[in-house]
């Protein structure tokens, strides 16, 4: 069943667990989709969908790799590559856990005597998305 937008709720700053919650639920349902993608060696996720909160629509993406000269960072160059050539650190499937805040544009009316008549930038919720080992929710847990 797809959600229909709601009027726009006021902006609360939250982050309170039955977010979380609600979100594992739209994963399920599909309305909230989840992703992590490799391409040249760098990795991505995006977190697409309603937002639990205000259901409006919104993307998130963001980069999971940081490439590094190999100085402590989390990948290094293949020896005898001149630091072209890059390998995944031991561990690379861990889970990826994403802490989101939604980001659905749609102006939110902040509280009376605010110094900003709404916040644009979402609703204010934040939730967390754990991805397993090969990039889908864990199983109960999001």
């Amino acid at each position: 069943m797809t959600q229909q937008p709601q009027p726009p709720i006021p902006y609360e700053q939250t982050s309170d667990y039955r977010w979380t919650e609600a979100a594992f639920h739209l994963l399920e349902s599909g309305a909230l989709t989840a992703s992590v993608a490799a391409r040249d060696n760098i990795s991505s996720a995006v977190v697409e969908g309603v937002c639990p909160r205000c259901v409006h629509h919104f993307t998130d993406r963001r980069p999971l790799t940081a490439v590094t000269n190999g100085l402590g960072g989390s990948r290094a160059g293949v020896p005898g590559s001149g630091g072209t050539a890059l390998v995944e650190p031991a561990g690379a499937y861990a889970p990826v856990v994403l802490d989101v805040t939604c980001s659905c544009g749609v102006p939110h009316p902040t509280g009376p005597g605010a110094a900003d008549a709404s916040a644009t930038g979402g609703c204010g919720v934040s939730f967390r998305i754990e991805l397993a080992a090969d990039h889908g929710p864990l199983g109960g847990r999001p």
